[in-house]
């Protein structure tokens, strides 16, 4: 700013002095050319004196007043008569001199009021100051006595003056413009404290304050200052603290947020919708615009949509594919003054939602399929023997089949029973007092499966391993898992093949595995095959006598108990279920 404010400093500093030095030659020229009439006034006045009658004036020669003047003084005397014949001249021929009638001093000095004239006089050669009187000569006739001095003489005065004045006027500029210049940097310190301030406030240092302590404008200012410093503080931090308060609720929501501006110019964006959308939540979005996460996904086909309404609803629901899951999306238009500012996204995963309430409808149809089919059957049993069956094998035969029927519905309502009480049961592994012997238990449950892998000429080849720890596993579910892994084995295995059970510690995990040599299970099945009443071929699995929910079963009992359950199989190699269930229990 000093290199703004300085050069105009100077420039009217210099304006300044050259109109004082203008001002001034022009008053000391006036002074000079002053003190050079009031000698020629009193030349006059002496000369005029001693001229006593018209034989003086038209033959001075011999006038002592004259030729002292002349002897004295640079001052040219010169008389004319009334018709401005020249009659005498100190410095001149007078009759080779023009006649001056017309001449300014003499005009004057025969109208009665005689000033001084300055020209540059061709005679002389150089500029002159006349002044003239006229006098009454005592023949009546009027004569006229004028009075010059060469004004070289006074130029000469002037010029010297002026030259001092210059060099008095040169350290004078010099002295002002040193004041000047330090006047200004101390006036713009405090404006350059206040840049500075400004800078340091604009950079977030809201720590800084001003100690201007002046009693003046600017110390006003400072004061000012700092109480606004102090007072963005305190809004900075209040700020920063919604904005880690808001940060750490956007972080914690597990629904995905979203806020752009009216070009979709992203202004938040939380964890929760970066993994939505699947993209780096890594990098910078703040800024970016939303179609660069997905530029043709159908959100932003329902999005323009949305926002393109006028309608008073201010939320509304869409449900669209991000990939391969289903996100309910609430689309919000931010209103400011009726001018929309920006637009909000609520995005929700539904995907696990939209699978249950599949799974629930199939279970739903699978359940009444699988009780109408026995019930079907007892009932067109029961309506053939009301009519009356005259064979008692027959008779007989409808019987046993009723009774096979009945006993596949209880069956089915005690695992539809199981499943439920599972689904519904909050405790997990951390609740789980129980701790049973696992190699007792799966013994018995061999036994059980037995009889039926005898009818089937199946054999049931077991390894426990001896000294095995025990478990924390309810010892009901353990029964249930074993019994269910070795029925489902035996009943898809052909007949006179083999069931290999092995029970083994390995480090601190408990290993349950239970191999057969059935059918096996297509590598797209392997997904489904625990869910309910799947069936990789359900007829079948129906004539086998299966409700198809004993996997499920197992699968729910093995989460319940903090274990983990795979499966590997091949079609027409058999399969092998393996239980890993975690020893010590933190």
């Amino acid at each position: 700013m000093i290199k703004k404010i300085f050069p105009s400093v100077l420039l009217i500093l210099t304006a300044t002095l050259l109109v004082m030095g203008i001002f001034t030659y022009h008053n000391t020229k006036g002074l000079y050319y002053d003190f050079v009439e009031d000698g020629l006034n009193r030349a006059l006045t002496a000369i005029e004196g001693s001229i006593l009658d018209s034989e003086d004036f038209y033959d001075p020669s011999e006038n002592l007043m004259i030729r002292h003047t002349m002897e004295s003084s640079d001052y040219r005397i010169t008389l004319i008569d009334e018709e401005g014949r020249v009659v005498f001249d100190t410095d001149r021929d007078a009759e080779t001199m023009q006649n001056h009638a017309d001449r300014p001093e003499i005009l004057d000095a025969l109208s009665g009021n005689p000033t001084r004239s300055v020209r540059y006089s061709e005679s002389i050669g150089a500029d002159m100051m006349y002044k003239a009187v006229a006098m009454e000569l005592d023949d009546g006739s009027t004569g006229i006595l004028r009075v010059s001095m060469k004004l070289s003489l006074t130029r000469d005065i002037l010029t010297m003056s002026l030259r001092e004045l210059a060099v008095y006027l040169f350290f004078a500029f010099a002295a002002a413009a040193l004041f000047s210049r330090y006047l200004i940097g101390y006036m713009l310190r405090p404006v350059k404290d206040i840049s500075f301030f400004a800078k340091k406030i604009a950079g977030g240092d809201y720590e800084e304050r001003m100690s201007w302590y002046a009693n003046d404008e600017i110390g006003d200012l400072a004061t000012s200052l700092n109480d606004m410093a102090d007072r963005l503080e305190e809004t900075f931090q209040m700020l920063s603290n919604r904005n880690v308060e808001l940060e750490v609720i956007l972080k914690s929501i597990l629904d995905g947020i979203i806020a752009v501006d009216p070009t979709y110019h992203i202004k938040i964006i939380n964890n929760s919708a970066l993994q939505l959308l699947g993209v780096d939540p890594n990098r910078h979005w703040v800024g970016k615009n939303l179609r660069e996460i997905l530029p043709k996904d159908s959100l932003f086909r329902e999005m323009d949509d949305v926002y393109a309404k006028d309608g008073d609803e201010s939320v509304y629901y869409k449900e669209v594919k991000i990939g391969d899951k289903t996100v309910r999306v609430a689309y919000g238009k931010i209103n400011d003054n009726d001018q929309v500012n920006g637009y909000i996204l609520v995005l929700q995963d539904i995907t696990q939602i939209r699978r249950l309430e599949n799974i629930r409808k199939d279970f739903v149809a699978n359940v009444s399929h699988e009780l109408k089919t026995p019930i079907t059957s007892i009932k067109g049993f029961v309506e053939t023997l009301r009519e009356g069956v005259d064979d008692e094998a027959t008779r007989n035969h409808f019987y046993d089949i009723i009774e096979m029927e009945t006993q596949r519905l209880i069956e089915l309502v005690e695992d539809i029973l199981t499943l439920s009480f599972l689904e519904n049961e909050e405790s997990g592994r951390e609740g789980v007092e129980d701790r049973i012997h696992p190699g007792v238990v799966l013994r018995e449950m061999i036994q059980m499966a037995s009889k039926l892998a005898r009818e089937k000429d199946i054999r049931i080849e077991s390894q426990i391993q001896s000294d095995l720890p025990e478990i924390p596993f309810k010892e009901e579910y353990f029964r249930q898992m074993c019994l269910n892994l070795l029925d489902n084995a035996v009943k898809y295995s052909p007949p006179a093949s083999k069931v290999w059970v092995t029970l083994k510690r390995e480090e601190k995990y408990l290993k349950l595995i239970i191999a057969d040599q059935g059918m096996g299970i297509p590598e797209e099945a392997k997904e489904r095959i625990f869910e309910r009443f799947y069936r990789v071929e359900k007829g079948r699995g129906r004539k086998e006598g299966g409700t198809g929910l004993g996997l499920a079963i197992v699968k729910h009992i093995v989460q319940s108990q903090g274990a983990t359950i795979t499966v590997d199989s091949e079609p027409g190699k058999g399969s092998t279920f393996t239980v890993t269930i975690e020893i010590v229990r933190y």
